[in-house]
């Protein structure tokens, strides 16, 4: 049986983590670990961890250097054990009690394999609208991410041998994403599935601070994927104009909230 852990950062949001939790433990799919690291949070998030009596939970609460320093003590964890690691932050969820179940399906029937396995998935803005998000193909990793990371599953092996930058602050993410499916057979390892897997909490720090993300993705292309300064700089424009109409909109969602 597949086995899968899930990687949960938290740092002072306490009412996304109770949320993330109960997504966890209705899945019918058991066979799992959920892997919490938390920063040392002051808003009851400490002691609410300290009362879960779970033999599948595993909680690390102390202190960071942000984000992707708690992310990579989660990825050390969770690629330690056997299987897929998923990265479900606090205030993120799986879609259904179905996910692992149907994840485990996919990887279990795939004639190969796969190494890495993604779908589509829904976000969730402030005032709680869910908007429906497809994932797009692996070949057009050089656009952006194919789908958000919540919705996306790390073959444990290979992950190992990867962590995420500290140069990059909002998109290491990405950055992960691109060297780890750099080491795999692409497509024959990929397995895309078309259905949501997630849903994915929008009022995150990467969106909020949207546009700097957008121009380490820049420094990130040129990096790793040597796209051409041109089409980098196409990209860059393109998705600025992007991400400030989502500004736009998120603004009037607020505002009737």
């Amino acid at each position: 049986m597949v086995h899968f852990s899930i990687v949960t950062i938290n740092w002072n949001n306490l009412a996304g983590l109770k949320e993330t939790y109960q997504s966890v433990v209705r899945q019918s799919h058991r066979n799992f670990t959920w892997i919490v690291i938390d920063g040392a949070s002051n808003d009851g998030a400490v002691e609410w961890l300290s009362r879960i009596n779970d033999p599948q939970a595993d909680i690390t609460s102390e202190q960071d250097k942000g984000l992707y320093d708690a992310m990579n003590k989660g990825l050390v964890k969770g690629s330690a054990l056997p299987g897929y690691t998923i990265f479900l932050n606090s205030g993120d969820m799986l879609y259904d009690e179905t996910v692992l179940e149907k994840v485990a399906a996919a990887i279990e029937q795939a004639e190969v394999r796969p190494k890495f396995i993604y779908g589509d998935f829904y976000l969730r803005t402030g005032s709680r609208r869910l908007i429906e998000s497809h994932a797009k193909p692996i070949d057009k990793l050089f656009i952006g991410m194919p789908s958000s990371h919540q919705a996306m599953y790390f073959e444990n092996e290979h992950l190992s041998t990867l962590r995420f930058r500290d140069d990059y602050k909002l998109s290491a993410d990405y950055c992960m994403l691109i060297e780890f499916t750099n080491g795999i057979e692409k497509p024959r390892e990929v397995l895309q599935l078309a259905e949501p897997l997630c849903i994915f909490d929008l009022t995150g720090v990467s969106e909020q601070r949207r546009f700097e993300a957008i121009k380490e993705d820049v420094h990130i292309r040129k990096r790793f994927l040597k796209l051409s300064s041109f089409k980098n700089y196409v990209l860059y424009g393109l998705h600025y104009v992007h991400a400030h109409i989502k500004s736009i909109k998120a603004a009037r969602d607020k505002r009737a909230a």
